[in-house]
C-alpha cells in the first residue's frame, strides 16, 4: 500500500522536477517514522504461578522458593519463553480455587489428579506418580517408648504402691521384733521404722538380716518369710511391665492401611490424604508442619503419620534422626498434574513443553537432585 502510495507522488513529481522530488523525499521522511511506529513492539506473557509449600516440592527458606516442581517449572518456563510470578497459597485446594476464579494462569505443587478437581479446571500430563504411606516410630524407638509408658502406667503405679504398704508392714513388723534388744531400733518410732525399712531391704535383696548370729526362731522365720515375700514382688513387677510392654507393641504394630483403625493417626487438613480417611471414617490429627509431626510421633503424642510417600521420605532424612520410618506399600496410588483454567491453551503448551524435558533429560536431572537421596 505504501509502495503504490509513493509510485503515485512520484508520477505527479515529475514535471515539477527537481521541487518535484524534494517534496516526495520529504514525504518519505516523514512517514517513515509512522510507519515504524504503527507496528507494535512483542512483549513475552507473565504467567501468575500460584504454589503452595510440600515438601521436598515446594520449599521456602529465607523468602525463596526451592523444590522439585519449582524447579519443574524454571524449565517448563524457560521452554516456553514465558515470564512468571509466584503467587503463595496454604494447600492444594487454595490452588485450584485460585485457578477456578481467575486469580492464577497457572497452579503447581503437588496436586493431586482427582475426578471432582478436573471438573473445576484442567490438568497436564502427570508429571509424578505417588501414593500414600505411613510413618511410624522405629522398632527400637517404639521399645523404648513401651518401656516408659509401662512404667508410669496406671498398673504398675497401683503396683508400687501396694509394694511400698507392704513394705511400710514389713518394716513395722522388723522395728516390733528389734526394739526389745537393739539400740538402733530404740530411739523413737521414726526413726525405728526407718531402720525397719533399711533391714527389710537387705533382706529382700539378699536374703540376710545383718545379724546373722542372733538367736531366736521366730525371727529367723521373719526373715525368710520378709525375702520370700520380696522375691514375689520382684517378680510381680517384672511381670507386669513384661506384659504391658507386650501389649504396647502388638497395639502399636503398624504395617500397612488395615491397622490404622484404632490407632491415632496424623495427616494434613485440606488435601487428599484428609479426604480418604474421611471416607474411611478414620478420626486424625490435624498437622502444621513436618517437624510438628515428627515431634508428635516422637513423643507418643501419635502412633502414626498418613501422607504423600515422597513428603513423608524427605521427613525421615531431615527430621527423623533415625528414630523414624516409612512402612508398608503403597496405596491410594495417585498423580500429579499442573493446572490451568477449563479451557485454555497453556495445557496442550506444557503438555508438549513436559514431553521436550523428558526427551532432552532435564527431567531427569530435577528428579535426582530431589529423589536420589530419599530413596
Amino acid at each position: 500500500m505504501i509502495g503504490s502510495w509513493f509510485a503515485v507522488v512520484a508520477s505527479m513529481a515529475r514535471p515539477l522536477g527537481w521541487a518535484g522530488i524534494l517534496v516526495v523525499t520529504t514525504a518519505a521522511g516523514v512517514l517513515t517514522p509512522i510507519v515504524g511506529a504503527a507496528a507494535p513492539a512483542q512483549t513475552r506473557p507473565a504467567l501468575r504461578v500460584a504454589t503452595s509449600p510440600i515438601a521436598p516440592f515446594v520449599l521456602k527458606q529465607d523468602g525463596q522458593l526451592s523444590g522439585f516442581s519449582i524447579d519443574l517449572w524454571e524449565a517448563l518456563a524457560k521452554e516456553l519463553a514465558v515470564d512468571f510470578s509466584w503467587i503463595e497459597f496454604t494447600n492444594a485446594n487454595e490452588l485450584l480455587a485460585a485457578v477456578e476464579r481467575g486469580d492464577a494462569d497457572v497452579a503447581i505443587a503437588a496436586i493431586t489428579m482427582t475426578p471432582e478437581r478436573d471438573k473445576i479446571v484442567d490438568f497436564s500430563h502427570p508429571f509424578f506418580d505417588s501414593g500414600l504411606q505411613i510413618m511410624v516410630r522405629t522398632q527400637e524407638e517404639e521399645a523404648f517408648l513401651a518401656t516408659l509408658q509401662s512404667i508410669v502406667s496406671p498398673a504398675v503405679r497401683h503396683f508400687v504402691g501396694a509394694a511400698i504398704a507392704i513394705l511400710f508392714v514389713l518394716a513395722n513388723i522388723l522395728w516390733l521384733i528389734e526394739r526389745q534388744n537393739n539400740p538402733r531400733f530404740q530411739q523413737g518410732y521414726l526413726r525405728g521404722v526407718l531402720e525397719g525399712l533399711w533391714g527389710v531391704t537387705l533382706i529382700i535383696a539378699t536374703g540376710e538380716h545383718g545379724d546373722r548370729d542372733a538367736p531366736g526362731v521366730l525371727k529367723r522365720l521373719t526373715v525368710a518369710c520378709m525375702w520370700l515375700l520380696g522375691v514375689v514382688l520382684v517378680a510381680q513387677f517384672t511381670a507386669t511391665v513384661t506384659s504391658l510392654q507386650t501389649v504396647h507393641q502388638l497395639h502399636s504394630n503398624i504395617r500397612g492401611p488395615g491397622d490404622l483403625p484404632g490407632k491415632t493417626i496424623a495427616t494434613k487438613a485440606g488435601t487428599t490424604v484428609a479426604d480418604y480417611l474421611d471416607q474411611l471414617r478414620l478420626p486424625y490429627v490435624e498437622l502444621t508442619s513436618a517437624q510438628h509431626g515428627c515431634e508428635m510421633l516422637l513423643k507418643g503424642q501419635v502412633q502414626a503419620i498418613v501422607f504423600d510417600a515422597p513428603t513423608l521420605h524427605y521427613w525421615v532424612s531431615r527430621c527423623g534422626h533415625g528414630r523414624l520410618q516409612v512402612v508398608g506399600p503403597l496405596f491410594r496410588l495417585q498423580k500429579y498434574g499442573i493446572a490451568v483454567a477449563a479451557g485454555s491453551r497453556l495445557r496442550k503448551q506444557i503438555n508438549e513443553t513436559l514431553l521436550t524435558l523428558y526427551a532432552n533429560g532435564t527431567y531427569e536431572e530435577i528428579y535426582q537432585k530431589w529423589f536420589a537421596e530419599t530413596k
